[in-house]
């Protein structure tokens, strides 16, 4: 068909007669019909230059499709044809602009930029093996006296560059150039170049809102200024989280273990403490036999089974393993209170604790015990907390492996800042704690419902050091639900508040002052939830009321707002790096804003408000849902921006005097938060899970034996509490495919290896195909489940993850992705809503994508013109 239309003459007949039979309407027909016979009656077809165009038609008209037309593509050839005709396309020009661009920065780097980095870098503090000693290289004396220093002249010349008073343009030509040094600082890699990103990035965030302070707030009626000082007040506070934030995070510690003593009777006597209240046994099972297994002596190692459910199969279980079983009769202080109980019956000179969904690998506590045999004075040793299944944002929006889980900026990075300032958090799990120093500060905090942070506090008050070591040890189960994660993160930002008020770290004695901004920040992180609803909102006076949040004119706007946006987002992706991608971090803060921000208010008003919740663990979704009562925050803020959107349009259409480009800057924002607000509403489609074990992906070498009693080499692909999934090497065996030698519930064996030692299970097949077979597994007695943990679960490396795969492609890549998960979460919400409000939707939608379809088309430069050559005019 397609060829016809190149190569031979054209038949509108046999056009009409092809369109029919691929399926398009008669009228649809007609009208393309009709068009084409008036193309041909006034086009000279046949002429060499239109035999050209018919050839590479697609290129030129890539909306239409040939074989099947739509009622309106001659109206959208028309369009395309005109805006062809008056737009001109010099694809070369833009590469050679594009090489000129980069040979000049390319030019800069290597002859200005990297010479004066490396003189820079000799006049330093020089990075030796002092880096990954207890405290780090800024902590001791020598260097602190430089810090001091440093930071000082920083200080002095920060006030002065940002007090500086520039026209418009004397304020672009500054930050171009501070634009140009921060791209020829981004690739280098090395601590000084960070360091000078920061500064940069603060100078210039301080420049704006100096000038936010001084010059945009219109106070000339109570309305327009309550509007600009709360948006003020709100970007005050991401100032100051900004710059909190980049010292924390300035020089990270990657503190290795500390190897033990050859004497194993040096070793500290341990207490392994696993509280428990309403989860299912089989949640906890594998926590407790990782416990019984791990490679420290027995005499010195109690595993304690801290029931506050008091459950009878908890017990029974307990007794037939061998796990200390421990209750109480008051049931008071939640999570704190019994570990605190257990304090109370139990001796061992170090507390290990882990949550009942955390399984321990064998190694976990020789990785972590000789910081504390080598320093006395370190009282808390944190590892991260890793996750082997997948979270609600993993989960719903199927971005496992393609982008870093949402925890892991926090227990991968900022746990290493802290540690250089010796302000390791305890997390409540994974880590191990001092007895002695425990009991002094009277146990495990009870006053707020984040008691592991408030310990870690504690223990810093009391001079005692603490120690994050950057290797996951353990594994859990991650909140299963996006409704979950909501209610865990309220109990968290409601109890880092409580902290603030009852026991403020910027107060009282004890702390060194990086300790104080380390847990400050912490806390006041969880006060963004009002300063992001104020950011979704904050175009929409200016849109309807005309209301002016920032009184300034566009070019204003641009010459101070985006230079603060772009140097923040450039540094903050050069310290995150491939722990957290670009955009990602607002939407995980609008997903929690509105939830947040009422419990962490009343916490700073009445902190002793509020109680400890549970995060369910364990559960299952029987169906695809969309979760509506998650969901109606967000569709709120999305009417008022789609609102003010379709109103700032109309002001543009209708009004004479508007303000054009201030009211362009307002819809792009209103656009960017309804993107935004799409992406955290893409997370409330919760996928059916019929697991209630979920499978992990792995990559084990093993032997299977068939009936034959020969033995085959198979990878073990994933694994769960139940089974394991094997991929076969051929869909032949034995000369035999695998229909011929498999069945269902066939009994096969599985040897799995582990550090040297063989070790045989049984199992019966469930499923399988040409290349793999799902086998459940039949465990029988303590000793073969013990060694079914130990080689899948508790494997010494088996969470040693990398995030050195994971690399984002730059700040476009990450608009693309906004844009398709914005989107994506407007569909889910269409597809998911009731029919009435669904055939509405639809209609928009479809409306929307009919206009769109008019619009013509760019072409894609990156193929070559077919028109490349000049034609003589007698040929066209």
């Amino acid at each position: 068909m397609l060829k016809r239309v190149r190569d031979e003459a054209i038949n509108p007949l046999d056009l009409y007669d092809s369109w029919r039979l691929n399926g398009a309407k008669k009228i649809t027909c007609l009208v393309n019909f009709f068009f084409l016979t008036l193309v041909l009656a006034i086009l000279p077809v046949e002429n060499r230059y239109y035999k050209n165009l018919r050839q590479h038609f697609y290129f030129f008209y890539p909306q239409i499709q040939i074989n099947r037309p739509k009622i309106l593509d001659p109206l959208r050839i028309l369009i395309q044809t005109v805006f062809l005709l008056f737009v001109r396309f010099d694809p070369k020009k833009g590469q050679r602009s594009a090489q000129a661009v980069n040979s000049l920065v390319e030019f800069f780097r290597k002859y200005i930029g990297e010479p004066v980095l490396k003189k820079v870098t000799r006049l330093t503090v020089k990075v030796d093996d002092r880096a990954n000693s207890k405290k780090g290289i800024l902590l001791n004396k020598k260097n602190y006296v430089l810090l001091r220093v440093l930071l000082v002249g920083s200080l002095l010349s920060c006030i002065l560059a940002v007090t500086q008073p520039f026209d418009v343009t004397y304020q672009l030509i500054f930050v171009g150039l501070m634009w140009l040094l921060a791209v020829l600082l981004k690739p280098v890699k090395n601590n000084v170049a960070l360091m000078l990103l920061i500064f940069i990035s603060i100078i210039i965030s301080t420049r704006y809102i100096y000038w936010r302070i001084t010059k945009t707030v219109l106070l000339t009626d109570p309305v327009t200024a309550v509007c600009a000082l709360l948006l003020l007040a709100a970007e005050i506070y991401a100032y100051i989280v900004l710059v909190l934030s980049y010292f924390q995070v300035c020089w990270v510690l990657d503190r290795k273990p500390y190897p033990l003593p050859k004497d194993t009777s040096l070793w500290p006597t341990v207490d392994i403490f696993i509280p428990s209240y309403n989860e299912p046994l089989e949640v906890v099972k594998p926590c407790l036999l990782a416990a019984l297994d791990l490679d420290w002596p027995q005499d010195k190692l109690k595993v304690h089974m801290l029931d506050d459910g008091t459950r009878k199969d908890f017990e029974n279980y307990c007794k037939e393993i061998g796990v200390n079983y421990i209750i109480r009769k008051e049931h008071n202080h939640a999570k704190a209170g019994n570990i605190n109980h257990a304090l109370t019956v139990t001796n061992g000179e170090i507390i290990a604790i882990f949550d009942c969904d955390h399984v321990p690998t064998r190694a976990f506590l020789q990785m972590t015990v000789g910081w504390m045999v080598h320093d006395q004075k370190i009282a808390l040793v944190q590892t991260p907390h890793h996750f082997y299944s997948d979270d609600p944002f993993e989960k719903n929006l199927s971005i496992k492996g393609d982008v870093p889980a949402e925890n892991s900026l926090f227990h991968d990075f900022i746990q290493k800042g802290n540690d250089t300032w010796n302000a390791t958090m305890f997390c409540g799990s994974c880590a191990i704690i001092r007895r002695k120093p425990l009991e002094e500060i009277g146990g495990i905090a009870v006053e707020t419902v984040t008691e592991d942070a408030h310990t870690s506090l504690r223990l810093n008050r009391k001079g005692y050091s603490s120690a994050f070591i950057s290797m996951p040890l353990a594994a859990g189960l991650a909140t299963e639900s996006l409704a979950d994660h909501i209610n865990q993160r309220i109990r968290w930002a409601r109890g880092m508040v409580q902290i603030f008020r009852i026991d403020n770290p910027l107060f009282g004695k004890g702390l060194t002052l990086p300790q104080r901004i380390c847990f400050a920040n912490a806390m006041i992180h969880f006060l963004h939830g009002l300063p992001r609803i104020i950011f979704l909102l904050a175009p929409l006076p200016f849109l309807f009321f005309n209301v002016y949040v920032i009184f300034a004119s566009g070019l204003m706007i641009f010459a101070y707002v985006l230079p603060h946006m772009v140097h923040s987002t450039i540094t903050n992706q050069k310290i995150q790096d491939n722990k957290r991608f670009y955009f990602w971090g607002v939407i995980y803060e609008t997903i929690l804003s509105w939830y947040i921000t009422v419990p962490t208010l009343v916490a700073l008003i009445s902190p002793k408000h509020g109680k400890f919740n549970v995060t369910a663990k364990g559960e299952s979704n029987e169906e695809t849902y969309f979760d509506w009562t998650v969901s109606k925050s967000y569709i709120f803020l999305i009417i008022l921006n789609f609102a003010g959107l379709i109103y700032g349009l109309y002001r543009i259409a209708t009004d004479p005097y508007a303000e054009v480009w201030i009211i362009l800057i307002n819809i792009a924002w209103v656009c960017y938060n309804l993107l935004v607000l799409g992406a955290a509403s893409a997370v409330a489609l919760e996928r059916k899970q019929v697991r209630s074990s979920p499978r992990v992906a792995c990559n084990i070498r093993a032997q299977l034996e068939l009936k034959n009693e020969n033995s085959i080499s198979v990878v073990i692909t994933d694994f769960s509490k139940e089974g394991l999934g094997i991929k076969l090497p051929s869909p032949n065996l034995d000369g035999k495919s695998v229909a011929d030698l498999l069945y269902l519930d066939m009994p096969l064996h599985i040897t799995i290896a582990n550090a040297g030692i063989r070790y045989r299970f049984i199992g019966t097949v469930r499923f399988f195909n040409k290349s793999k077979i799902g086998l459940k597994l039949h465990l029988n007695g303590l000793k073969e489940n013990i060694e079914y943990i130990r080689t899948t679960f508790a494997c010494a490396d088996r969470w040693s993850h990398s995030f050195e795969n994971l690399h984002q492609d730059g700040l476009l890549h990450g608009i693309h992705t906004l844009v398709k998960f914005g989107l994506n979460g407007y569909l889910k919400m269409i597809k998911n809503a009731p029919p009435v409000f669904r055939e509405v939707l639809f209609v928009i939608v479809r409306s929307m994508l009919f206009v769109f379809s008019l619009l013509p088309q760019p072409l894609d430069l990156t193929k070559d013109l077919p028109l490349n050559r000049q034609l003589n005019k007698t040929e066209c």
